[in-house]
């Protein structure tokens, strides 16, 4: 018998509606807001006096002296900025755009130029953590977290096509606690990197929270996060 040629990859990603969505919106739109800028002296010194004594204003000295240099150059100059500031923020919405690609022989997730590889045999889970893809490996710590606005029932389609578990939901949810400074359960090292990572979270500091949370994985600790309270749980066999 000829043997059947392996299935294609499944691969989710964004297809050029997206793209083309991104930049033909925030363009246009920084554009128009750099218009509309360089028309606002003018207009402000439309207002009473009284609104423009108020501090917060420049003055109706400045604003005069804004309102003499508005024209087709200040427009212009303007309009670019806002160009600038519309290519600017579409870049930062690809933050969340990740490719995702399913085979045979491996899963491969791709986020800001950088791919995450779990090959079958070291496969356990995915499933969607609030808005990332979460992949868990044989022993349940998590082998890739990726912030991504793909639909739930596109990935798990992909994962099943080829013979991946997908999950409703994180399948050790009732192993986490949350995390308590000062827990007699953590060694002092773990609480130290927990607080750090807690200072991280309540500053917005996303990057260090994510090198955080990596080192408290190399300690064989879980970590997800809920309304900036830390939760975890600790991998089977590994002392905390």
């Amino acid at each position: 018998m000829t043997a059947q040629p392996p299935a294609p990859p499944a691969v989710v990603r964004h297809g050029a509606a997206y793209h083309l969505s991104v930049w033909g919106v925030l363009l246009p739109l920084g554009a128009a807001a750099g218009g509309l800028l360089s028309l606002l002296p003018g207009r402000l010194l439309a207002l009473p006096d009284w609104v423009l004594a108020l501090p917060f204003l420049p003055g109706a000295d400045k604003l005069e002296l804004l309102a003499g240099v508005s024209g087709p150059i200040l427009t212009a100059v303007l309009t670019v900025i806002g160009v600038v500031a519309g290519c600017f923020l579409a870049l930062m919405s690809y933050d969340e755009v990740i490719t995702v690609e399913v085979d045979g022989e491996a899963v491969r997730v791709t986020a800001s130029g950088e791919t995450a590889e779990v090959p079958r045999e070291r496969f356990g889970t995915a499933f969607l953590d609030g808005r990332e893809l979460v992949v868990l490996d044989a022993g349940t710590a998590e082998a890739v977290r990726a912030r991504t606005d793909h639909k739930a029932k596109r990935l798990r389609a992909a994962f099943e096509a080829h013979g991946y578990a997908w999950s409703e939901g994180d399948p050790h949810a009732d192993a986490f606690q949350r995390w308590l400074d000062g827990t007699p359960d953590l060694d002092a090292r773990t609480q130290a990197l927990l607080r750090t990572r807690q200072e991280a979270l309540e500053r917005k500091d996303a990057d260090d929270a994510a090198e955080l949370r990596a080192a408290l994985a190399d300690r064989g600790l879980v970590v997800r996060d809920r309304e900036h309270r830390q939760y975890w749980r600790a991998l089977p066999g590994r002392e905390v």
